[in-house]
């Protein structure tokens, strides 16, 4: 036990001075995601699932804002001036945070969309039933739907008493 959470530990180092090491090559990358994704980070500390939905759909949705950005960033020139230069420019907070904003709304309608679209196979699924039922009782009779009354029922066991 001891020696697993031992290779937990080192793996965790060994992330880390990786994840540090590139950060110091990238770091106008790293300025323009971390900023960018703020909402990201937002949703993070908001979201008390265990699943952690909103963080998935408002992350996503951000990223996908996020990323024409850092591609302009990477193809133009990867340099602390171009990345303000990013920043600096209305359209592409309005790009980030919209798409951020759009994940929420996934978030938000997505769920009550899914149980509308369940309901409406729930009742087309009765309805083809009842259609079937319908069919039967046409075929074989009231009795073969369960719907003989009580008179019929009481009737039935008076007949079998006087014959048994």
């Amino acid at each position: 036990m001891a020696a697993s959470s031992a290779n937990a530990a080192s793996m965790k180092v060994i992330i880390f001075a990786i994840g540090g090491g590139l950060m110091l090559f990238t770091l106008p990358t790293f300025l323009l995601l971390g900023l960018g994704m703020l909402p990201t980070f937002a949703a993070m500390m908001v979201d008390r699932r265990r699943e952690k939905y909103t963080t998935l759909c408002v992350g996503c949705m951000n990223f996908v804002g996020v990323l024409p950005f850092v591609a302009q960033l990477w193809s133009e020139d990867h340099s602390y001036a171009k990345a303000f230069e990013i920043m600096a420019d209305p359209f592409a907070w309005l790009s980030m945070l919209g798409a951020a904003g759009l994940g929420w709304c996934i978030y938000l309608l997505a769920p009550g969309v899914v149980s509308m679209g369940i309901a409406m196979r729930i009742e087309q699924r009765i309805a083809r039933l009842r259609r079937r039922q319908r069919e039967l009782v046409e075929e074989w009779g009231p009795g073969v739907a369960g719907a003989l009354d009580d008179t019929d029922s009481q009737k039935a066991e008076r007949e079998k008493d006087r014959d048994g």
